[in-house]
């Protein structure tokens, strides 16, 4: 199975014409794929009741705004595609409401979500949800966390973050298009303080029975598992991370676990994530 319908977060950061390319590069990879690119405002603000006159010219200006960014960000989308992958399809959205639910409700009918990296936080509190991190919680689909300087996902030395959890194994199921293409797999279990994690014989021999071949990289440390996780990619040199993605939603708060968190915000390598 290849990635047939891949939907891209458009942005005006560093990396969005960057994100475009990537996802026109993995949509192509079986030949007949599909780019979604989705734009998303933010809530539609609504004119003050009894403003009159003020209330329509507002609402009219707003509209306005809306138009041109949507003309701008087609013809944007449509000209990196057919730069990137000529003849490949797209489609464009608009939508007024808030990023991480937007590309969450339409990445339900994608097969991957392509989303810029979440910014290191300097004042923002640790709770506070981006929309990588929302879309991974809330999509049921597997996000590509997308450093500004990727254009696309070479795959050839995939590493495996893999500690036996259901969120690991769902990564590694999402990931198998990518997978079956790569030279080199590594599986990393990563065992701070010797609590003997999942080591990763059974991966090796699920994905052998694909046709991958993978090898076994345990490391033993004392640091904290994103950290670890990390240095173990820059290591190996390898150009994906395949990881599971943890956290939960709650009514007014998205927690993410701490591995997650560092791992979305400090890769310098492609990230995809299932939860």
């Amino acid at each position: 199975m290849d990635f047939k319908t891949v939907l891209v977060e458009m942005g005006d950061d560093e990396g969005g014409d960057a994100r475009i390319e990537a996802a026109a590069a993995l949509a192509a990879l079986g030949g007949d794929g599909h780019v979604v690119g989705v734009t998303a405002t933010g809530f539609r603000p609504d004119p003050f009741r009894g403003a009159g006159e003020e209330a329509g010219r507002y609402a009219a200006q707003a509209e306005q705004r809306q138009q041109q960014r949507r003309a701008a960000d087609e013809e944007r989308l449509r000209r990196i595609v057919a730069q990137a992958a000529p003849g490949l399809s797209c489609a464009h959205m608009l939508l007024a409401e808030d990023p991480g639910w937007a590309l969450a409700l339409q990445g339900r009918l994608a097969d991957i979500i392509l989303v810029a990296r979440p910014p290191v936080p300097d004042l923002a509190p640790v709770l506070a949800a981006q929309t990588a991190e929302y879309v991974l919680l809330n999509a049921g689909r597997p996000v590509l966390v997308l450093p500004p300087q990727v254009r696309r996902v070479e795959a050839r030395h995939v590493a495996v973050a893999w500690d036996g959890r259901r969120e690991a194994a769902r990564a590694v199921a999402d990931a198998l298009p990518l997978l079956r293409r790569a030279q080199r797999i590594s599986l990393v279990s990563v065992d701070p303080e010797g609590r003997g994690v999942a080591q990763g014989d059974g991966l090796a021999a699920y994905l052998a029975r694909h046709g991958i071949r993978a090898e076994l990289v345990p490391v033993p440390t004392q640091e904290a598992v994103g950290p670890a996780l990390l240095r173990a990619v820059g290591h190996l040199h390898a150009d994906l991370l395949v990881a599971g993605g943890y956290g939960h939603s709650r009514v007014r708060e998205l927690v993410m676990g701490g591995a997650t968190r560092v791992l979305m915000r400090h890769a310098e390598v492609p990230l995809l994530m299932s939860h």
